[in-house]
């Protein structure tokens, strides 16, 4: 009986065809490109936060400074370098400039502790070290080296924020209890070379940036005494300067006492008169 018939071995190499091989490349390259717009998407997401973040801190940074400045606004009339005095606080509606306390010298600049300020809107032409570029307007911060100026005083401008379309001020009197587009108000003596130490109850700023919209920030001044016209860091009530220094302290104090007397229900224009019948 014949035995079971043998077939010879065959080796098969078993491997994928052309067409698996095409499937599997259009795979790869499918999730290549959507991982690609992936990370793309996530890099472009957070270089946006960072940008507005910086941007953020700016402008947090700019109304930190603005709002200590006016915290500490005194009323402190300055020399304007010729015959005349500026006032303590002299605004329009796009511009500020006013004299503050507490003015930090880390520099030793030869100066007292008081500072005079200006806040305006400018462009980069206007400053030395512009802040980064920016569409729109630059919102420059002013200093004064001395108080009292001299004819060839010139102020040092800091840009503080940039992208700025508009920067409007107005100014509350507690007189008239209104709100001003400008201070002093029209139909005053300033200027007349009669140093002018008044202040608005509260002042009043809106500030337009590109990226941040519109801000409104009212500070309310301080009513406290101002200082004498000639001293650069001794507080005081008057605003007389040389020789009429003294004379300004006893006006500040009559002020004060007048205010005193109102408090209390009195009229101050009546104490003379009522001591003087006292003492007869």
């Amino acid at each position: 009986m014949p035995g079971p018939t043998s077939f010879p071995s065959c080796n098969r190499h078993s491997g994928f065809t052309l067409i698996e091989v095409m499937v599997v490349l259009v795979l790869v390259a499918i999730i290549s490109i959507g991982s690609f717009a992936l990370l793309d998407s996530f890099q472009n997401t957070d270089q946006a936060l960072e940008l507005r973040a910086e941007e953020l801190r700016r402008v947090s940074m700019a109304m930190y400074r603005i709002g200590d400045d006016m915290r500490q606004v005194t009323a402190r009339p300055v020399k304007n370098g010729y015959t005349g005095y500026e006032p303590a606080l002299r605004g329009d509606s796009d511009e500020i400039e006013f004299t503050r306390l507490g003015a930090a010298n880390l520099t030793g600049e030869p100066r007292g502790e008081m500072q005079r300020l200006a806040y305006s809107l400018g462009f980069e032409e206007e400053v030395a070290n512009p802040a980064p570029r920016s569409p729109g307007g630059l919102l420059l911060r002013s200093r004064w080296r001395v108080l009292d100026r001299a004819p060839d005083s010139e102020a040092v401008a800091e840009p503080l924020l940039s992208g700025v379309n508009n920067l409007a001020f107005r100014y509350y009197d507690g007189d008239s209890e209104a709100w001003l587009d400008q201070w002093p108000p029209l139909g005053t003596n300033s200027g007349t070379g009669a140093p002018d130490n008044r202040l608005p109850r509260a002042v009043e700023m809106i500030v337009t940036t590109t990226g941040a919209g519109e801000m409104r920030r009212v500070y309310t001044l301080p009513r406290g005494v101002g200082a004498t016209v000639g001293s650069g860091s001794r507080g005081g009530s008057g605003t007389g300067g040389d020789a009429g220094g003294e004379s300004g302290d006893r006006a500040g104090g009559v002020d004060d006492a007048g205010n005193d007397r109102r408090n209390t229900g009195g009229d101050g224009s009546e104490s003379g008169p009522r001591e003087a019948r006292d003492g007869s």
